[in-house]
C-alpha cells in the first residue's frame, strides 16, 4: 500500500526521461544544476510557471482550481464528467481531429482532478512543442458539451465507476474525506451510478464559465523554455473574470462512515484534523509523517523505522499494510493513519495503531528520529523532478495556480533543514490530539466503531 499524503510537490515517485541528446543540450548550458522554477503573471491574471531541465520531452499543463470542492450539492459528481468530457470536441477541433493529430506527434493528453484542482496535461517530443500546446489550450479553453457525445460518453463513465468500485483505497480516501468535512472537501471524486446521463449542457458551460477563468487558472511547463511558454501563452484567450473562493471547508470531527465491500480485506484510516497548506507547519508535518511512519523505503523490506508497522506486528502474522495520511489543502488538512488488514485481524491492527499514535503524542520525538524523517522528506522532494516529470509539472502547476509561485524540489529541502524537533513535537501533540474521523470500507463485520476503537486504547 502507497503511503497517502499530498506532498508539498503533490507526488514524489515515477520514472525519469534521459537520453544522450539531452545531455548533450544540457552541456552546452552554464549552471544545470542551479535551474529553479521561474514565474510570471501575465496582466490577466494567469500565472506561467516552467522548471527548464532541457529535456527532450515538454511537458505542459493547465490547471484551474475547479475541483470537486467546488461543485453544490446538486452538481456532486460534476467534475468526474468534466473529466470524461476531455476527450470530446471543442471550439477548434472535433474529438476525432484533436485523437488524431497528437497520435500524429506521438503526444500523451490527459485530464485528471483532485478535490482542488482540473489539471489538463500534454507531454510530447520538444520539437513538437507547438502542436502539442495547441491541442492541449484547445481542450482545455474551449470544451463544447454536445448533447450526443455526452450521451457516448455514459458508457466510459461506468466502466469508470467499474474500476473505482474495484479500488478499496479509493473508496476509503472519498469515505474519510466525506466523514470529516461533509460538503467542500468532502464531495466525492466519483459520481453516484445514478448521476450518469444527467449533466446537462447548461450545467457543464455554467461550472466552466465561472470557474475556467483567467485568475482562477496556471499554466506550467517542464522542459520548456520559459519565454517560449510566455510567448505563446499571451496568445491564448481566457475567460476573463473572477472565480469565488466557494465555501470555506470545515472540519468536523467525530464522524464515521463504513462501506461493505466483499473480500477478506479491510481498509481503514482514522484521522485528525491536519495542516492546511501555505503555513509555517506544513514543512513539519511532512517530517512528522515520515518520524512516524511511511511507504517502506526498502522494497519488500520490514519499513523498520516505521513505529505503526512495529505496533501492527506485535499483535498479527497475517499480511497488512500500515501508514501515516498527512493531506493539506488550501483551508484545511488531515493527519492520521490508514491501515489494511484481513476483516478478522483488522480490530487488533487498528488498537495498535491508535496506541502508536497516542505513544507518539505523548513520548515525542528525539533528535535522530526527525533528522532520519528530514533526510527521507528531502529525498523525495529532490528526487522528484529526476524521476517523474508529470508529477514535478503538477506539482509547479498546483503552486502557481494556489499562490502565484513555485518552489523546485531543492528549494524546499533547503527548508526542511530548517524544521527542528521541538516543531515536530509540539505538532505531534497539536494533531495527534486532535478530534478524529473514522472511515472503513471492505469487510466490515469486525471492525470496532470508533467509539468502541477509542475506549479501548
Amino acid at each position: 500500500m502507497k503511503s497517502v499524503c499530498r506532498p508539498i510537490s503533490c507526488a514524489l515517485r515515477g520514472r525519469a526521461y534521459s537520453t544522450k541528446a539531452a545531455t548533450k543540450q544540457a552541456e552546452s548550458k552554464s549552471n544545470i544544476a542551479s535551474q529553479e522554477p521561474k514565474v510570471t503573471r501575465l496582466p490577466n491574471g494567469v500565472v506561467v510557471a516552467t522548471l527548464e531541465n532541457y529535456s527532450p520531452i515538454s511537458s505542459l499543463a493547465v490547471v484551474y482550481n475547479a475541483g470537486s470542492r467546488y461543485e453544490s450539492s446538486n452538481e456532486l459528481g460534476l467534475t468526474h464528467c468534466l473529466r470524461m468530457a476531455s476527450t470530446q470536441s471543442c471550439q477548434k477541433s472535433t474529438a476525432f481531429g484533436v485523437a488524431k493529430n497528437v497520435q500524429q506527434i506521438g503526444a500523451n493528453l490527459t485530464c485528471t482532478t483532485n478535490r482542488e484542482q482540473m489539471i489538463y496535461a500534454v507531454q510530447c517530443l520538444r520539437n513538437q512543442f507547438s502542436t502539442g500546446f495547441e491541442y492541449l489550450s484547445d481542450v482545455a479553453l474551449g470544451p463544447v458539451f454536445k448533447t450526443w457525445e455526452l450521451d457516448d460518453a455514459k458508457a466510459r463513465l461506468q466502466t469508470d465507476l467499474d474500476i473505482y468500485n474495484q479500488s478499496l483505497a479509493a473508496k476509503l480516501m472519498d469515505a474519510v474525506h466525506r466523514a470529516a468535512y461533509r460538503d467542500t472537501l468532502g464531495n466525492p471524486l466519483y459520481m453516484s451510478p445514478n448521476s450518469i446521463g444527467s449533466f446537462k449542457p447548461q450545467s457543464l458551460e455554467s461550472f466552466v464559465n465561472s470557474r475556467y477563468v483567467s485568475s482562477n487558472a496556471a499554466v506550467a511547463g517542464v522542459g520548456v523554455d520559459h519565454d517560449t511558454l510566455v510567448t505563446a501563452v499571451k496568445k491564448l484567450a481566457f475567460r476573463q473574470g473572477t472565480a469565488d473562493d466557494g465555501k470555506a471547508a470545515k472540519y468536523y470531527g467525530g464522524g464515521e462512515l463504513r462501506v461493505e465491500s466483499p473480500g477478506q480485506f479491510v481498509q481503514a484510516a482514522v484521522v485528525t484534523e491536519g495542516v492546511r497548506s501555505g503555513t509555517p507547519d506544513v514543512l513539519a508535518a511532512y517530517v512528522l509523517q515520515q518520524a512516524i511512519g511511511g511507504a517502506p523505503w526498502v522494497q519488500y523490506g520490514l519499513n523498520a523505522s516505521s513505529r505503526l508497522n512495529k505496533a501492527a506486528v506485535s499483535v498479527t502474522n497475517e499480511p497488512f499494510a500500515a501508514n501515516c495520511i498527512n493531506l493539506s489543502y488550501s483551508d484545511s488538512g488531515l493527519f492520521g493513519f490508514q491501515v489494511v488488514a484481513t476483516y478478522y485481524d483488522i480490530g487488533k491492527v487498528l488498537r495498535a495503531a491508535v496506541g502508536a499514535m497516542k505513544q507518539s503524542a505523548k513520548n515525542g520525538f528525539t533528535d535522530g528520529d526527525v533528522q532520519r524523517a528530514k533526510s527521507q522528506v528531502k529525498s523525495l522532494l529532490v528526487l522528484e523532478p529526476e524521476t517523474n516529470m508529470m508529477s514535478s509539472l503538477e506539482s509547479i502547476g498546483v503552486q502557481a495556480v494556489k499562490s502565484g509561485q513555485a518552489l523546485s524540489g531543492p528549494q524546499l529541502a533547503a527548508l526542511v533543514d530548517k524544521v527542528t524537533a521541538d516543531q515536530v513535537n509540539q505538532l505531534a501533540k497539536k494533531v495527534l490530539n486532535g478530534k478524529p474521523t473514522m472511515a472503513a470500507v471492505g469487510n466490515v463485520c469486525n471492525t470496532p466503531y470508533l467509539d468502541e476503537l477509542l475506549s479501548t486504547v
